[in-house]
């Protein structure tokens, strides 16, 4: 499941898709977040449908911006605009902290066989690692 609130907002969505190959990229983003310039789109999604986070921040800023394209397939150009279902606009570890307690929670639920198993790739350990230095 795939949800995100902020007020009266709300995107919730049950997926069946692939999540993997993105995680490292995932938690890349995640921890430049905390406290560095970002403007990257990650494919968290592939499959149908797709789904795009974009997290955008500036360098010396406490604020940020998360946004939630969903994409019904792969041919996203015959979509203009972009597709966007959620958008939130606050502090940073407003947007980290769900992302964090997410990731921790994948992580204690399943052994690295197990990740392997499911996702036909070794788990991204170091990537993790370094978020989770930064992690409150």
């Amino acid at each position: 499941m795939l949800r995100f609130a902020s007020g009266p907002r709300e995107f919730a969505a049950d997926f069946t898709t692939v999540v993997y190959p993105f995680f490292e990229a995932f938690c890349d983003a995640i921890r430049v977040l905390h406290d560095g310039y970002i403007n990257d789109r990650i494919r968290l999604l592939i499959g149908a449908p797709e789904c795009d986070l974009l997290l955008q921040a500036a360098a010396h800023s406490s604020q940020a911006v998360l946004k939630i394209n969903l994409w019904p397939d792969h041919k996203r150009s015959a979509l203009l605009p972009e597709p966007t279902v959620f958008v939130f606009e606050g502090a940073r570890q407003e947007i980290i902290s769900p992302f964090v307690a997410a990731l921790r929670s994948v992580r204690a639920g399943m052994s690295d066989v197990e990740f392997e198993q499911e996702y036909r790739a070794p788990f991204p350990t170091a990537a993790y690692a370094a978020l989770m230095q930064r992690a409150p």
